[in-house]
């Protein structure tokens, strides 16, 4: 029976652990998203200056502000009589 409290325990420990290990490493995941998006923000400020790209021209790779609504419905016209 202490085998079976021992693996347990030593199962739970290392649940424990691994749950740990995995909170540090979404911290550090999420620490260098962040400084990546800075370097890359940075890298796309370079290019658009030395290439003097306008809005227009990075319409086609950007998302679109905001979505557009759902089509109108035609308005019924009169019969003639």
């Amino acid at each position: 029976m202490t085998d079976t409290n021992t693996s347990a325990q030593s199962a739970s420990d290392q649940l424990a652990a691994a749950q740990k290990a995995q909170a540090e490493l979404n911290a550090k995941i999420e620490a260098l998203l962040t400084q990546t998006r800075e370097e890359d923000l940075a890298t796309v400020k370079r290019l658009i200056t030395t290439h003097s790209f306008s809005a227009t021209d990075l319409r086609s790779v950007m998302k679109a502000k905001s979505s557009r609504s759902a089509p109108r419905k035609s308005t019924s016209r009169r019969r003639k009589v």
